[in-house]
């Protein structure tokens, strides 16, 4: 980040330096007229160059810890990107699809996350450890794969992360719906006043036992 910051206002400085020397030098412009264009084309560049704060990292700008919380969520992205590769890769067609189930839920996770940082500490584990070991396991599960090994342990561990990947889903589902239980607690109070409401009124509230 500093590297790029001192990119940018190096740029910057070089096209003002080169704009004085063009007028005040190369065109005979007068110095002080020269140095002010200068400086208003480094400052107009600093402003170009400059990258713009998205949505996210203006809520994560927002917080006591935003950039702690702003660095976990970059290294979760590119687990969550290798954990997607590898599924890809993957031959066996369950094995595949479970895997690719796996990346979508922890893509949903880490996408809800992003609209509420302030949630990140309680996915801490799992943005920090889950989705690294899964990506790591996965990508021995395709590089076993890919040279064609067929020994009992090759074999015992691709059994083992095949009976693993089901119980892994159910473990990002539960993650998910534990981030969202302040939601679904909110909309679940909403029911009963509108139950209570609509009672009261002389409705009849049904509900499905789908």
């Amino acid at each position: 980040m500093k590297r790029q910051t001192i990119l940018r206002t190096a740029a910057a400085l070089g096209a003002a330096c080169l704009v004085f020397f063009i007028l005040a030098f190369g065109l005979g412009w007068h110095l002080l007229l020269s140095a002010a264009l200068s400086i208003g084309v480094y400052a107009g560049l600093s402003l170009v160059l400059t990258p713009r704060m998205d949505r996210t990292a203006r809520l994560f700008a927002g917080l006591p810890d935003g950039e702690e919380l702003a660095a976990i969520m970059e290294e979760a992205a590119r687990d969550l990107k290798q954990v997607r590769l590898s599924a890809g890769k993957i031959a066996d067609v369950k094995t595949h699809d479970e895997a690719a189930a796996l990346a979508d839920t922890g893509g949903r996770i880490c996408e809800y996350l992003r609209r509420q940082p302030e949630k990140i500490p309680a996915a801490h584990r799992f943005l920090t450890y889950y989705l690294d070991t899964v990506g790591r396991i996965l990508i021995q599960y395709v590089a076993y794969q890919e040279a064609g090994l067929r020994t009992p342990e090759v074999l015992e561990f691709q059994r083992k992360v095949r009976s693993t990947l089901p119980k892994l889903k159910e473990g990002f589902d539960r993650q998910l719906t534990q981030l969202m239980a302040d939601e679904r607690f909110d909309a679940e109070a909403d029911l009963k006043v509108m139950e209570g409401l609509l009672q009261t009124e002389g409705f009849t509230w049904e509900t499905s036992q789908d």
